[in-house]
């Protein structure tokens, strides 16, 4: 988990858009995996009455 509920910048954005209490919405990350040498990351928005939405992919420096 990256964000919850209101540490989520985008959370009113969700909210309009989607639907759902504030505080139920999560922002989360995959783990990193590895595709022609660079690292990546897939993060997206979830709400448990929703589900999953705005999956991105996202290169990552590697550590």
């Amino acid at each position: 988990m990256i964000a919850k509920g209101n540490r989520i910048r985008e959370v009113q954005r969700l909210v309009h858009a989607y639907g759902g209490r504030t505080s139920r919405w999560v922002k989360k990350s995959s783990p990193r995996f590895e595709i022609a040498g660079y690292q990546y990351e897939i993060h997206w928005y979830e709400h448990p009455d929703i589900g999953r939405i705005e999956l991105k992919q996202k290169r990552v420096n590697p550590l």
